[in-house]
């Protein structure tokens, strides 16, 4: 009965002390995991980077092209280095925006371009004249192919320029909304031609 007491007494201490392992292993194994990220550096660097956005249909819409892209899982932003932006929607005219640096958030869905923005429309299969937009901040929203400043900006469409301080851009629409000080020279128009 006394061997039956010390062989229960061993295999109850046995088992608490692989309880207590496998508790301390589970414990310090979660914390590795849950550590907070660098928020110093990024997690990965990219260059000569291209990236191709598509809709439900497999067709192409956007293109991001950059020299870098630095990547922070802490905020999960990228930062990009001369990116290029090209609008890709059937039926419209291609669009681009270039600039010196951009930070892209929200998985893609907010591109803040800046540094020397320059977005050039190519010409309308109806006639439309190429256009030219300059600034030193953009904010592109991709998916809706819209476009905002909210310091000064010059547009030039054909013949016709405005600068105004902030803008919002429709490019689907082809509408341009100036927000305050608009100046501008406009170009005549042919009778009957809409501006």
């Amino acid at each position: 009965m006394k061997d039956r007491i010390t062989a229960f007494i061993a295999i109850l201490l046995l088992a608490s002390l692989a309880g207590v392992s496998y508790w301390y292993s589970q414990t310090t194994r979660l914390k590795k995991i849950s550590s907070p990220l660098s928020r110093e550096g990024p997690d990965f660097v990219v260059n000569g980077v291209s990236l191709t956005q598509f809709d439900e249909t497999g067709r192409a819409t956007n293109r991001l092209h950059a020299s870098q892209l630095m990547h922070f899982a802490a905020d999960d932003h990228s930062e990009l280095l001369q990116p290029r932006l090209i609008s890709l929607r059937p039926n419209q005219p291609q669009l681009e925006a270039r600039a010196k640096s951009a930070n892209v958030e929200s998985g893609g869905e907010r591109v803040l371009l800046s540094g020397d923005v320059v977005v050039t429309r190519a010409p309308g299969r109806d006639g439309s004249p190429p256009m030219q937009l300059r600034t030193q901040q953009l904010t592109a929203i991709p998916d809706l192919d819209r476009y905002s400043t909210d310091v000064a900006a010059e547009i030039e469409n054909g013949d016709s320029v405005v600068r105004s301080i902030g803008m919002d851009y429709d490019n689907v629409q082809r509408v341009v909304k100036f927000r305050s000080q608009v100046r501008g020279t406009l170009a005549p128009t042919a009778p009957g031609e809409e501006r």
